[in-house]
Formats: structure tokens, C-alpha cells, sequence
């Protein structure tokens, strides 16, 4: 990825957008967490997202994956943890204000060189 021509709007976007679509897929996740055969998923990382989207500005839907989780299965067939997905949506909320508040610095600090 070039790092000269990187639009901080246009990654901040893209970034909301990654962990939008991953907070949707954990809560998917945990809604599911007693469906028999159930396999839990993520999110592609953010890097394979900015690679897939670089050749666009509008944010795309992150691809889907099944993810590996090392406390195997329950008897159902069914292998989401709880404790790890919400441990997952509690930290994925928290960049997502993280990644909003300094979106909004961003504005702000262009409104405050433009006289406004």
C-alpha cells in the first residue's frame, strides 16, 4: 500500500466501515451461541479489507471468514465462546470511538484552519 497519497478521511471511513461490518458479525456470533452446528465468523483483517478496497473511496463489506477459536466445540457441534465474543465486541467498540472521535478531531481541526 502507498502510504503518500493515503486521504485520512477516506481511511477513517474505510475503517468505521471494517469494524461496522466486524461488530455485526460478532453480535451475529453471540446471538448464536446455542444453534446447533453454529460455526462462529469474523471479519477479514483490516489490512486484506484496505487491499480489497483500494481501488475505490466508497467503503466496501469486509469478507467473511469462519474463525479458529482454540476451545474447540460443544457437543452440538457448535464452537462460539461467549466470554471470547463479547471480550471481541467490547474491544471492537471500543476502536470504533476511538476511530469516530478522532474522525471528528479531523473535522474539527480543518473547520478551525478554514476560519469557521
Amino acid at each position: 500500500m502507498n502510504f503518500g497519497d493515503v486521504n485520512l478521511f477516506d481511511l477513517a471511513s474505510k475503517r468505521l466501515q471494517w469494524l461496522s461490518d466486524r461488530q455485526k458479525v460478532l453480535s451475529e456470533n453471540i446471538a448464536n451461541a446455542d444453534t446447533a452446528e453454529y460455526r462462529a465468523r469474523d471479519v477479514e483483517s483490516f489490512q486484506s479489507y484496505l487491499s480489497n478496497t483500494e481501488d475505490t473511496s466508497l467503503p466496501l463489506s469486509a469478507q467473511i471468514v469462519e474463525t479458529k477459536t482454540a476451545w474447540g466445540e460443544d457437543f452440538s457441534g457448535n464452537n462460539v465462546v461467549l466470554e471470547e465474543q463479547m471480550m471481541e465486541a467490547g474491544s471492537t467498540s471500543g476502536q470504533y470511538k476511538m476511530a469516530a472521535g478522532l474522525y471528528k478531531k479531523a473535522h474539527q481541526l480543518i473547520l478551525a484552519v478554514s476560519g469557521n
